[in-house]
């Protein structure tokens, strides 16, 4: 595939941040392009252990998750464009918002909210995905793999 300018596009670069939990199946983000998508972030520490167990504290953890996945890819919380939350339990919803509210400030992009059965595992309530729009002219992080 060629750009209409005739060069290829820039290879998609998987983001996988130092100091954040993975698995053999799972990759934090990748961006193409310009833009950047993040797998659903959940309240894990670098070691993989569930942080909290209400849902305030969990998406704290969430929260700062999704900032290190921004920042690993040179992208800030005012390049995100898409923000889908989902929960386990609809009277989470109050409490998650809230630090969601204290992470994008004035910046408000698109929201979803889902309510569902269950995540990865029975002891998480919370899990937020996010898409960011790089700025043109920015530059990819030194990727940690790379796929055309």
């Amino acid at each position: 595939m060629t750009t209409p300018a005739g060069k290829h596009p820039a290879p998609n670069t998987i983001i996988q941040p130092e100091g954040m939990y993975k698995t053999p199946s799972y990759v934090h983000a990748i961006r193409a392009g310009n833009t950047l998508y993040l797998a659903g972030q959940v309240a894990r520490d670098e070691n993989g252990a569930v942080v909290g167990k209400d849902a305030a504290t969990q998406a704290r953890q969430v929260f700062a998750n999704i900032g290190r996945v921004l920042a690993a890819a040179g992208a800030r919380w005012t390049d995100i464009v898409k923000v889908t939350t989902y929960l386990v339990d609809r009277a989470d919803s109050p409490a998650v918002s809230a630090v969601r509210f204290e992470h994008f400030g004035d910046h408000r992009p698109p929201h979803t909210g889902l309510i569902v059965a269950g995540l990865g595992s029975p002891d998480l309530r919370v899990e937020v995905d996010v898409i960011a729009v790089l700025p043109d002219g920015s530059a990819p992080p030194s990727p940690t793999r790379e796929r055309g």
